[in-house]
């Protein structure tokens, strides 16, 4: 039987979050568009994200976020898109030049690397000013499940034992030797986009079978699982955890989720890890 949902409108993060809902299609009668890509399976595409070229006029913007102190576009989604909002987060990240110095501005593009990086807030001490230079613009994720799911991975440089045991475990996972950095980047770039949008994958298991750190879509709203529960992910932080018992998509992609499966543990939130009932 088909989803009676309305028809989706694009949230002002220009993805399919709250009122979004669910844009594509399946057996079991959701919406959308398919795909299949080699031994990965089936995978669902959303229609309703921005590609590597988003607006970033002025007028596009809501007028909080054109005040004078609103705060810069540097804070990363689940789905990958790059925000205006205050939230504060455990990690920091880049994926190449894609600001102008000048005006602290995003330019239109979304990457300039197919290596997405998941770095450390503080590096031997060393000061960044944001969006002041060009040598990578720095963005912000909530933790790290979320900067997975948006298709980062560790850094080698600033994390190297982190990098090195995600490394580990995509081998293992895979059943082979642990591959080298850009394998890694070329396959997560297949996997979290297409054709420049953000990929949604088809979910296999049962959500109370996902690891902790897995991020999934449900309903248009966005959970981190861990402890068997699913907290809901919002620009303020994490919400109450909720009990969900069937999800439109996967977020993580198949591989960083099963480099998880295989022990790769990643960073959550304090808001999970220390009240996980919460």
């Amino acid at each position: 039987m088909a989803l009676s949902e309305p028809p989706p409108r694009e949230s002002r993060y220009g993805s399919p979050l709250k009122s979004s809902k669910v844009d594509w299609a399946a057996g079991d009668g959701r919406r959308g568009k398919l795909c299949q890509i080699g031994s990965r399976g089936t995978l669902l595409i959303s229609e309703n994200v921005r590609t590597n070229r988003q607006s970033t006029s002025a007028e596009a913007l809501p007028a909080r976020i054109r005040r004078d102190r609103r705060p810069l576009q540097n804070r990363v989604t689940p789905f990958g898109d790059v925000v205006a909002i205050s939230q504060r987060g455990l990690y920091i990240g880049n994926r190449g030049i894609i600001h102008d110095p000048a005006t602290k501005t995003l330019l239109g593009r979304r990457w300039t690397t197919k290596a997405w990086l998941v770095c450390v807030l503080d590096y031997k001490g060393r000061r960044r000013e944001l969006m002041g230079g060009r040598s990578w613009t720095e963005l912000f994720f909530l933790d790290e499940a979320v900067a997975l799911a948006a298709g980062h991975r560790p850094c080698f440089f600033c994390r190297r034992a982190d990098a090195q045991a995600f490394r580990a475990a995509w081998g293992e996972a895979k059943g082979g030797q642990a591959p080298l950095a850009p394998e890694i980047d070329a396959i997560l770039h297949e996997e979290r986009l297409d054709r420049g949008r953000k990929r949604i994958h088809a979910i296999l298991d049962p959500v109370a079978a996902l690891p902790d750190g897995a991020v999934i879509v449900a309903a248009g709203e966005v959970y981190t699982i861990a402890h068997g529960r699913a907290f809901l992910w919002s620009e303020q932080g994490y919400q109450t955890a909720r009990q969900i018992r069937r999800a439109d998509g996967l977020l993580t992609p198949p591989s960083t989720l099963r480099a998880i499966r295989a022990g790769y543990r990643p960073v959550l939130h304090p808001d999970i890890e220390d009240n996980p009932h919460f």
